[in-house]
Order: structure tokens, then sequence, then C-alpha cells
């Protein structure tokens, strides 16, 4: 009984090359987050939903793509995406490797973009139409405090 299935199973394959079935690329999801400069409380709230999205599908990979301020301070954008990735993993525990963080240029105010994605989706780059590279502010005692607190947050 076997040998006939196989024998009717190769009789049904077509000669040369398979079928193309109408299937679409996967899609980038609709624009989760966007945000500018938030006091930490809003930023946490909205990284509390976002963790819950990737949980909920663990096909999805989360991006937390940053923008500096034309002018702002410098590594102000790199430090809040590296505390917004360290707050997913170490409270909200999502796994490092489904949280990716870039950095993408500048735009008029410093900006920060929660995007959950499909895996082997490629996001284009710059997400935005942003300036890839543009004037830092000057690295006055003001943002060497401000970044400090930045990168030095720690769960509590």
């Amino acid at each position: 009984m076997l040998v006939k299935l196989l024998a009717l199973t190769i009789v049904l394959l077509p000669s040369g090359p398979a079928p193309v079935l109408n299937e679409r690329p996967p899609q980038i999801l609709d624009l989760f987050e966007q945000y500018g400069k938030i006091d930490w409380a809003d930023e946490r709230a909205r990284l509390d939903n976002f963790a819950i999205q990737l949980m909920n599908d663990e096909r999805l990979i989360g991006y937390i793509i940053v923008f500096d301020a034309k002018g702002g301070c410098p590594g102000e954008a790199q430090a809040r995406a590296i505390r917004a990735k360290k707050y997913l993993m170490e409270v909200r525990a999502v796994p490092w490797n489904r949280v990716i963080w870039r950095r993408d240029g500048y735009l008029d105010g410093v900006s920060t973009i929660l995007q959950p994605v499909v895996r082997n989706v490629n996001l284009p780059y710059p997400l935005l139409s942003a300036t890839k590279e543009g004037p830092d502010g000057p690295e006055s005692k003001a943002c060497r405090v401000k970044v400090g607190r930045i990168r030095t947050w720690r769960p509590k």
C-alpha cells in the first residue's frame, strides 16, 4: 500500500520548477510607537506596552530606533537606546536577542521609535527621512550630566 501511495504522489507532482504561490513577503507592522523627549515614567509605560507586544508573539524582534537632535547633546540618543534595551531585558524579561537598537541619524529633536518586526524582515535605513550626518551640539557640562544620568540608570 505504501508503494502505491508513493507512486501516486510522484505522478501528481508537476515536472519543471515548483509552482509559485501567491505568498506575500512578511510585512512590517504599522508604526507601533514614536516619541520625543518625554520623562522616564512615561517612557517606561511605552516600553511596557512594547514588551507585552514582543512577548505575545515569538516571531517578533523589537527594534529601538533612535535619532539625535541636530545640535543636541552628543551621545544622548545612544544612551537612551541602551537604557531602553536594558529596561526591556532586566525589568520586563525580554530576551537580549529579541531587542535591537540602532541610531538612524538626526532629526530636529531627540526621537525614539519602538517597532516590532517579524524575524528576517529588514527595516530600511534610515527608517524615516532623517539626516544621516548632522552637527552634534557642544559637549557642555549640562550635556555630560544629562547623558551620564541616562547611562547610569539601574533597575530597582
